[in-house]
């Protein structure tokens, strides 16, 4: 069930390619609402909308907005021709967008039919947090500026690419060669209708030397062992493999979560790469001093990771001097680089690795 109330529009706050943010009066209060285009129309100030406010009633982390699910003001709207996939399917959003599958058995009709393993190696890195996206791929780009990085959204947090302010800024900057989304996720300059099609859009459309598979913001976790959208990390490393990839995970790693299970290793990191995942991957690890080290190797050990995948400890002096100086807003769950630079220096130190591997992968061509 959503808890819904009508307002009116006062003025535009921002707005950018596929997102309005927006003013909006509720009898004697004013809010911030969330409006797409793409979904209901363009907004000015004096339209009626009506809102989705469930979010904010419940506290969530939405940013602190309600979001627009009709504007009156909005007419007919005609369907374009391209395409026939429902993307939010059976809801009253639901919408049609043309996906790359679609395209493919025009453009390629033997990639389209026969087995595909055509990753050749390429690295693929995982997250499980959208607030690692950025900086990784700015240690990235420090380290290799030429190389083409593309960003595959998934569908297990926020849907619209177009809420992503690190992707916008990414691409801005001319750091991103290109986005996919794929499943419901939606915005993306191809869009797929699974994880698979989505790694052969970003290799063979976007020529991505490096693929980064990582949730939008707005990540959905539980107290529960399972209960954690993150945990299509496991399965996202079998279907590297199976494709010709070689997966790259990004660790959550914090030591100023209060929370016990996110303490270290997260145990989210944990179950994703103990139990999910059956074909071995990369584990980057920083050089924390020995007390920290020896924490994390005990979580490795306990839970039999030594030898189940490939751990990489690097030493990762000046990174988080360098992501300072990038001038990005960086946070993950309210805690800056100063309040949790653990968590940082992974992301950073992913992008160490990734750099090596991606070397190593065009020598030898």
């Amino acid at each position: 069930m959503i808890a819904t109330e009508a307002g009116t529009v006062e003025k535009i706050l921002w707005s950018r390619e596929g997102i309005q943010c927006l003013k909006v009066s509720r009898g004697e209060k004013s809010e911030k609402a969330i409006n797409y285009p793409f979904l209901t129309g363009t907004a000015l100030p004096g339209h009626k909308v009506i809102l989705n406010t469930t979010a904010m009633k419940l506290g969530l982390g939405s940013g602190g907005y309600h979001f627009v699910i009709a504007n009156e003001a909005t007419g007919n709207k005609t369907l374009s021709p391209e395409g026939h996939i429902i993307k939010l399917r059976y809801t009253p959003l639901q919408f049609k967008v043309q996906a790359y599958e679609e395209v493919l058995k025009d453009k390629n009709p033997a990639l389209a039919a026969e087995k595909y393993q055509g990753l050749k190696n390429v690295p693929v890195v995982i997250g499980e947090l959208h607030s690692m996206l950025a900086p990784f791929i700015l240690v990235l780009k420090g380290l290799n500026p030429g190389c083409r990085i593309v960003y595959i959204m998934t569908d297990s947090a926020a849907l619209p690419l177009y809420f992503s302010n690190t992707v916008h800024r990414l691409k801005s900057d001319a750091y991103l060669a290109g986005t996919v989304t794929c499943g419901h996720a939606f915005g993306g300059d191809l869009e797929t209708v699974n994880i698979y099609t989505a790694l052969m859009a970003a290799r063979e459309e976007l020529g991505a030397e490096v693929i980064a598979v990582i949730p939008g913001p707005g990540v959905v976790g539980t107290s529960t062992r399972y209960g954690f959208g993150g945990i299509e990390q496991g399965e996202h490393i079998d279907r590297i493999r199976k494709l010709g990839g070689v997966p790259i995970l990004i660790p959550r790693i914090s030591f100023n979560d209060s929370r016990a299970r996110h303490f270290g290793f997260s145990h989210h990191t944990l179950t994703a790469l103990g139990e999910i995942s059956s074909c071995k991957a990369y584990l980057p690890l920083p050089a924390f001093d020995r007390k920290k080290m020896l924490y994390l190797l005990q979580q490795l050990k306990m839970n039999d990771l030594l030898k189940k995948h490939s751990v990489a400890i690097i030493k990762s002096t000046g990174l988080l001097r360098f992501l300072r100086n990038k001038g990005y807003d960086l946070h993950t769950m309210g805690r800056g680089i100063g309040e949790d630079p653990a968590f940082f220096v992974v992301a950073a130190t992913a992008a160490l690795l990734t750099d090596k591997l991606l070397r190593r992968r065009m020598a030898k061509k």
